[in-house]
């Protein structure tokens, strides 16, 4: 739960760098992060362990005022926990660097929600994890490097100034014979000031300037950094390669790939390796720069942007009732009808189906339907159709299949002048004219032969022509109730086309 408690090495007292933070129900959680921080060289205070003699809030006090930085680990046992409450409030109020970390997916007290908190609730308490580096990366952002690393640097340095101290040992026990050589070299110096004859023919020959030798030039001096790319925003899980621009002493520019530390101010965004290449991982931004030796670059903004969700397919309208019409209701044994099935879907739209329709007959001894949707009529009778698609039935349709009709013969012709005389009558009602209700064969078979032709025009399609016929027929005999009927039906035939969408001729 803490962290900074003032111990004491090699008799000086040393600041804490990190106090722990948590509830004691997360002991064991807090002893894996103390661990993690301490592997990194820094200080740790976290034990609760009191010493003699010491109350429990003058030893938090003490602890939280000697830390550099408080570690604070919400879980569902802190936010409910007041030391916990009091230790990052007492933090604050001195001004603490505070560093929140979830380790349970819970909401930060009031007050704390604002800062961002590290993630390691899927931590497994590996120094390797993505989660724990992020946590250092952090902390190092935050606090500087760690006592183990500055002590490793030291150590570079003493190692890089120990040629220098031999050198100066040198010099001081030579000190006399040096500062000697030096009057004696003055000397000379001021003869050949005085006279240049002697020194052009006794002494040196005059020499070229250190720097106007060419294996003595001067190697130019890197001053500034650039950090530039093709896009400052990419999407979450694409990669990005950095170029990083030098400007020299000399005024020259190019590019710079050697010795470069690259850094992401924010590593939850976007990281970036050691040849420049960020990854993004999640939304937001992240300020990345870049540094060789002690010249660093300025603040390149990059913006991460999210995936998004692929828009959704608007789903196929659905087929909801399911409706059957047809040519003819009524017709002869030797006819084919044409059936069509249309339905109504979801979003109000009506289609004749052209496929996916299954036809039940009631009676298929007495009619069939055949691969183009036509009613073939086998012997007369009555039967209902019903048509079936994706689990949806339509009401019935009954139709009517007559017999066919045969044309009646004309009578043969008479061969004897006796069959050609007409015979008197030997009786007065023979006498009498024949009703006029009654028709002659030979009528009947004018009228059935107009009909036959009506009921060929229809199966063609063309209903004027059959309209035609029967009104040919009518005109024959007015009060036949069959041509009435026929009339009708063609009609309703007709109609029933136009329904369909077809543009029949009638």
């Amino acid at each position: 739960m803490w962290l900074c408690w003032p111990v004491i090495n090699g008799g000086f007292w040393q600041m804490t760098d990190i106090f722990i933070s948590y509830a004691n129900e997360d002991r064991d959680r807090a002893a894996q992060v103390a661990q993690l921080l301490e592997l990194e060289g820094w200080r740790v205070w976290w034990d609760r362990r009191i010493p003699a003699g010491r109350s429990w809030r003058s030893v938090l006090e003490d602890a939280v005022g000697d830390s550099r930085c408080m570690v604070v680990l919400w879980s569902k046992h802190s936010v409910k926990s007041p030391w916990v409450a009091e230790e990052a409030e007492e933090a604050r109020r001195l001004e603490k660097t505070l560093m929140p970390v979830s380790i349970e997916r819970v909401e930060p007290p009031m007050g704390f929600r604002a800062i961002q908190a590290a993630d390691l609730v899927d931590w497994n308490g590996s120094p390797e994890h993505p989660a724990a580096r992020l946590l250092i990366a952090d902390l190092k952002s935050l606090l500087g490097q760690s006592e183990k690393a500055d002590k490793e640097i030291r150590v570079i340095e003493r190692a890089a100034e120990a040629p220098r101290r031999g050198n100066l040992g040198w010099l001081s026990q030579h000190a006399s014979k040096i500062a000697f050589g030096a009057v004696v070299i003055a000397g000379v110096f001021a003869v050949w000031q005085m006279w240049p004859n002697l020194n052009s023919h006794f002494f040196f020959a005059p020499q070229s300037s250190e720097a106007d030798r060419p294996d003595s030039a001067v190697v130019p001096r890197l001053t500034h950094l650039a950090v530039d790319a093709e896009r400052r925003s990419i999407k979450a899980a694409e990669t990005l390669k950095l170029n990083l621009k030098g400007q020299y002493s000399d005024g020259s520019q190019r590019e710079v790939t050697d010795a470069v530390q690259w850094l992401s101010s924010d590593m939850r965004v976007a990281t970036v390796d050691a040849h420049g290449e960020v990854k993004a991982l999640q939304p937001g931004t992240t300020n990345i720069s870049a540094k060789v030796g002690q010249v660093e670059s300025a603040q390149w903004t990059l913006g991460v942007e999210s995936l998004g969700l692929a828009a959704k397919p608007t789903p196929a309208p659905k087929l909801v009732a399911l409706n059957i019409t047809s040519s003819k209701y009524e017709f002869t044994e030797s006819e084919r009808v044409a059936l069509r099935a249309r339905g109504k879907f979801s979003d109000n739209s009506e289609k004749t189906l052209s496929t996916g329709v299954e036809w039940e007959i009631s009676d298929r001894t007495i009619a069939s339907v055949n691969e183009r949707g036509e009613l073939v009529a086998r012997r007369p009778g009555k039967i209902k159709v019903v048509a079936r698609s994706d689990e949806l039935a339509s009401s019935p349709l009954t139709l009517l299949i007559k017999e066919t009709r045969k044309i009646a013969e004309p009578p043969p012709k008479p061969t004897h002048a006796a069959e050609v005389a007409p015979a008197k009558p030997t009786h007065p009602a023979e006498l009498q004219p024949a009703k006029s209700s009654a028709l002659s064969e030979q009528t009947k078979a004018r009228i059935a032969a107009h009909m036959d032709r009506a009921q060929l025009f229809r199966e063609q399609g063309n209903y004027a022509g059959a309209l035609a016929e029967l009104e040919r027929a009518k005109a024959i005999d007015a009060a036949n109730e069959e041509i009435k009927r026929e009339i009708e039906q063609t009609k309703r035939a007709c109609n029933a086309e136009r329904v369909l969408g077809n543009k029949p001729n009638c």
